[in-house]
């Protein structure tokens, strides 16, 4: 019986075979332990090692062949790729059993391991499709990071509302950073805030962004002083004619007023109501249409001559 399975990389964001490796781990009811921890801490039980070799770079392929040649290995393998080096071969002629994810790999492997099963990589499971809420608020920025006292305040007032809302978290890497396994965690006190009705939508293109601020009720944008005229995404949504709340301080612009043209966190006593909320989003457009990148070019233009 499997005891564990070994997977290359473990982020399903960034790798398809992490994905597969992590939802066969879970219908088979084992964990997914990352290669490096195999090699250097060997398992008495049978593992299943899923790998596509392509995917390891030349130092892990050196540590995985001196493993499996120095030491007695107990393992079934899973085949995403087939390359044809003499590790593969190794890897198939050591192994309990060999499984390939597809025919095509299957026959390129069988011509020096005849007993490769040919099996399959199943698709995304089909999930419950969301329910329908009241409210939907869209944010962006690092999921794991959004931790600030605007989203306890914003928790507090919806506790005291009857409507029920749905928190859609949007992200971007910003240039340095890393696809690590936190970039894509959503805080728990937020998870909290919204009763688990939170959805995480990945990376959205400008086209996107602009079709999610023309139907979401409100974006919420929170910073460590205060709004800025340079804060491309409540202006963008400013332009959508997107409700917008955020907190202002004495640096914000003197056209984002409270209840007026955006909500200010600290001076919300209740949740807006729909009306509000719709009146604070046009009145936010109107005070932000002349802040374009053409008007922007006037200016510059402008001052150059």
């Amino acid at each position: 019986m499997t005891g564990a399975i070994v997977s290359y990389h473990v982020n399903p964001y960034t790798c398809g075979v992490a994905r597969f490796n992590l939802a066969l781990a879970r219908a088979m009811g084992v964990p997914v332990i990352r290669l490096n921890e195999y090699i250097a801490a060997p398992r008495a039980d049978v593992v299943l090692l899923s790998l596509k070799l392509e995917e390891l770079d030349d130092a892990d392929l050196q540590k995985l062949s001196l493993a499996i040649r120095d030491r007695p290995c107990n393992y079934d393998l899973f085949l995403h790729g087939t390359d044809g080096s003499a590790l593969e071969r190794s890897l198939c002629n050591r192994a309990r059993s060999v499984y390939a994810a597809n025919r095509d790999i299957a026959s390129k492997v069988n011509s020096f391991h005849p007993r490769v099963k040919s099996v399959f990589a199943p698709g995304a499971p089909v999930l419950p499709r969301k329910t329908a809420v009241d409210c939907t608020l869209l944010t962006f920025g690092m999921a794991h990071k959004i931790r600030s006292e605007g989203y306890q305040r914003l928790a507090q007032l919806l506790e005291s509302d009857e409507r029920s809302f749905r928190l859609e978290i949007s992200t971007a890497l910003h240039e340095g950073g890393t696809f690590d396994e936190s970039f894509f965690t959503i805080g728990e006190d937020i998870s909290r805030a919204f009763s688990g009705n939170v959805s995480f939508l990945g990376f959205l293109a400008d086209a996107e962004v602009s079709e999610r601020l023309q139907v979401v009720d409100l974006l919420v944008a929170f910073f460590p002083g205060g709004v800025r005229e340079n804060n491309t995404t409540v202006l963008s949504a400013m332009a959508h004619g997107c409700p917008v709340l955020t907190n202002l301080d004495a640096g914000s612009p003197t056209w984002m007023s409270h209840g007026e043209t955006v909500f200010d966190i600290e001076r919300l006593k209740v949740f807006p109501s729909t009306t509000e909320l719709r009146n604070v989003g046009e009145s936010g457009r109107q005070a932000s249409c002349h802040l374009t990148f053409e008007a922007l070019a006037e200016i510059i233009l402008g001052s150059g001559t």
